[in-house]
């Protein structure tokens, strides 16, 4: 189930699109106009069907802000038919563009391609259970929240991650992430095992330790 976000000052409209798309595969989220929007906007908002003509602030500056912190899809709704404004909406970093009036189904339809190629393009992450761990931010995310993590923490969950299953000895981890001319010794590695099943709080059991030998990822089958 994806979730969108409609910004549109005109209840008619936002009356029809959600029925429409409640009854598919998108959730649709409400906002009469453009600040309240922006106060509704978070990571779990898939796509974003924004008006342009809204009183207070209008759709371009809503889309400019947005840009400014996220990328997620936007799709345009506007009666403004003409090419410059469908132009500027793009220069702004819309997706797509629909004029009213128009068919719920069309733009249903719209909204679930750029969706669906979406999904295909942000697939550069590892998963493990409820372990997700975004390659491109180097975040971790468990249950929709975002976890900072440390250059090394990073690191270290990756390579057991990409390792699931494998019993990894202290000194082979010291070896991939440290480097052959370490002079530390294995407590280096515990230390950071102890860190990282802090940030995966109720998931730290993802991690078992092998006595005497070091550590291995276990996860969950999704």
């Amino acid at each position: 189930m994806y979730k969108a976000l409609m910004i549109e000052d005109h209840k008619e409209v936002r009356d029809f699109v959600k029925e429409y798309f409640n009854h598919k595969e998108i959730e649709v989220v409400e906002a009469q106009n453009g600040y309240e929007g922006l106060s509704l906007l978070d990571d779990t908002i898939d796509i974003i069907l924004l008006d342009i003509m809204m009183p207070g602030i209008d759709g371009y500056e809503v889309c400019k802000q947005i840009r400014s912190q996220y990328n997620t899809l936007i799709v345009f709704i506007s009666a403004l038919s003409e090419d410059e404004n469908q132009l500027k909406a793009y220069e702004y970093g819309a997706d797509d563009y629909i004029t009213k009036p128009f068919k719920p189904s069309l733009l249903y339809a719209k909204c679930l391609a750029l969706l669906k190629r979406n999904k295909k393009i942000k697939t550069n992450q590892l998963q493990s259970g409820k372990v997700i761990l975004d390659l491109d931010k180097h975040i971790l995310v468990i249950e929709e929240n975002n976890i900072a993590l440390t250059d090394k923490e990073f690191k270290l969950l990756r390579y057991l991650m990409e390792n699931q299953g494998i019993v990894l000895s202290r000194e082979k981890i010291l070896d991939a992430l440290w480097g052959y001319d370490y002079y530390g010794d294995g407590r280096a590695v515990d230390t950071y095992i102890k860190r990282l099943r802090k940030r995966l709080g109720k998931y730290s059991y993802y991690i078992q330790t092998i006595v005497k030998t070091g550590y291995v990822w276990k996860g969950e089958e999704l």
